[in-house]
């Protein structure tokens, strides 16, 4: 019950946040057949660009909850354990989104 309660909450949680990526990038827009964006490359770094950014938001949130855990552990063992890799797996992705946005900042500024 508990896991059905914090997948639904993440899910409503992120919902308004990919939405609003999806209409900051273009994503589902219509451009017509003469659109510029039409071309594959611009519309591989729009869909690789929204999913670094769900990725991030998905690890900052993943923070913010091993903290809460580790916090309301109460000296438990296996909580806090359990928190401290919560936490190291979420730092682990937000550094992957970071790098991962570089690279693609840097090969896409080289390519135009």
């Amino acid at each position: 019950m508990k896991n059905t309660f914090f997948a639904l909450s993440s899910t409503l949680l992120l919902l308004p946040m990919m939405v609003s990526a999806a209409g900051d990038y273009g994503i589902g827009q219509n451009q017509g057949a003469g659109g510029s964006s039409a071309d594959i490359a611009g519309i591989i770094q729009k869909i690789i660009t929204f999913l670094l950014g769900f990725v991030g938001g998905l690890s900052v949130l993943m923070i913010i909850v091993a903290g809460i855990m580790y916090i309301t552990s109460g000296g438990d063992e296996g909580r806090v354990d359990t928190a401290k890799k919560w936490l190291t797996y979420s730092i682990v992705g937000l550094v992957v989104a970071l790098l991962g946005w570089v690279i693609v900042k840097t090969v896409i500024s080289g390519l135009g």
